[in-house]
């Protein structure tokens, strides 16, 4: 049936057809490029995405701010599709051991090699739901693409309805201890004062953004432009913003949550607040979980060391630009420095900006030899060719902007498409919820 949330009308995207795909099956964390144009590894000929890489490669190359996990040999025949969650403790679910004393396991589901050598390996990963927004400035001509507002309810079960695995999206903790969801590190309403959103109370939260209330009344939220100017923030499908807790209740629960903890980038923020933010996280996550495939990242190397030593029932990865931006911590400036954060922290996996990869596929096996899942985020990861290659060379998952697209190609539905000819355009079409 046609539907909506919280009274908001939705656009429709053509979904993906439903397949049986291993991804539901868990592991404890215990232990635009035509179609016609390929990637060309020998460099024989220069595609679409080739310009692509070099073109964000020069846009951020100026920019200076104080980049696989597990090989199917080293993890047996189990693949990403296994991540831990709390619930299967106490079930009486199927569960098979490997050699590395990890757990894998699925309801009412007996596993075999044979099963996984035939099934998804692969993880699609809708970005903050069903992709970021992009605000433009102002006179600027709108992207042909649809846009949902990001990190909210809709916007995650549009990409459930997609067949993404997981939804990822950022958690942030307001002054009366709450956790939103909310990307940026400062909030900008009318006032246009950025304000950190430890700085503000849950109340004052609510009171910004679209509202599905109709009686009730926002302030208009602002973000920093394209081209570095503060703009009005608005989508074509509007939501109004969410908490924790009303993810975990509203989102369809076959789907996985990748709950990235967010904090600035500036280095500042304090151990204090560290615990403090994690301890409020994981609170809402042990009490509402309820069996949803959960793990967790940041781009902070102290957060997931500290969260991992609070938490091993979940897999905790960290996150990195693979050093295609420059920060002051070291630790966030390579994917070498990243498997020494894993190895100290004993964490699960690493998510590097794909270019980082595409530029260094070397760094696959590198990262796999280490045990570690790889995952990657990125514009390039809204390229069908860069997502098929990365899955040959043994990507565990890809974290994309363009869910119904990118699922279709990782599931050799059709032919590598781009961001452009793929996209489903200024249309309406059905959401079955």
């Amino acid at each position: 049936m046609q539907g909506g949330i919280h009274g908001v009308a939705l656009l429709s995207c053509t979904c993906a057809p439903k397949s049986p795909v291993t991804t539901r099956v868990q592991q404890s964390a215990r232990s635009s490029v035509d179609q016609s144009v390929f990637f060309s590894s020998s460099g024989s000929h220069f595609s679409l995405l080739d310009e692509a890489i070099v073109k964000l490669s020069g846009e951020r190359s100026c920019k200076k701010r104080s980049s696989e996990f597990g090989s199917k040999k080293s993890r047996l025949q189990y693949p990403m599709a296994m991540i831990g969650n709390e619930a299967a403790a106490g079930s009486s679910w199927n569960v098979v051991m490997d050699h590395s004393q990890n757990l894998a396991l699925r309801a009412d589901y007996q596993m075999s090699p044979e099963t996984f050598e035939t099934s998804s390996m692969f993880v699609v990963v809708g970005h903050r739901g069903c992709g970021k927004n992009k605000v433009l400035p102002q006179g600027s001509t709108p992207e042909t693409r649809l846009s949902i507002r990001e990190n909210t309810i809709t916007s995650f079960n549009l990409a459930s309805k997609n067949e993404a695995d997981f939804v990822e999206f950022d958690v942030q903790v307001t002054k009366d201890g709450i956790p939103i969801i909310f990307h940026d590190d400062v909030i900008v309403a009318e006032d246009q004062i950025p304000r950190h959103i430890r700085e503000i109370t849950l109340e004052e939260f609510r009171g910004m953004g679209p509202q599905t209330e109709s009686t009730k009344v926002s302030k208009s939220l602002y973000r920093k432009a394209v081209d570095g100017s503060i703009a009005l923030w608005t989508t074509d499908v509007e939501d109004s913003m969410c908490i924790l807790a009303e993810a975990f209740a509203e989102v369809q629960p076959s789907t996985g949550f990748n709950i990235e903890l967010k904090f600035g980038d500036d280095g500042s923020t304090t151990v204090e607040e560290l615990h403090r933010v994690i301890d409020a996280v994981l609170q809402d996550v042990r009490q509402l979980a309820n069996g949803r495939m959960i793990y967790f990242s940041s781009f902070h190397p102290d957060a997931v060391q500290i969260l991992r030593k609070k938490m091993s029932l979940y897999p905790v990865f960290f996150l990195t630009n693979g050093g295609s931006q420059t920060y002051n911590d070291p630790r966030r400036n390579s994917i070498e420095a990243a498997i020494e954060v894993c190895r100290e922290g004993n964490l699960q996996g690493i998510v590097s900006e794909v270019k980082a990869v595409l530029q260094h596929p070397a760094s696959v096996a590198l990262v796999k030899s280490q045990g570690l899942f790889f995952f990657t985020y990125g514009e390039l990861n809204n390229f069908g060719e860069a997502v098929l290659k990365q899955k040959s060379w043994g990507i565990d998952g890809v974290i994309v902007d363009h869910v119904l697209e990118m699922v279709r190609v990782a599931r050799q539905q059709e032919e590598p498409a781009s961001p452009s000819s793929a996209a489903p355009g200024r249309r309406t079409v059905p959401v079955m919820y």
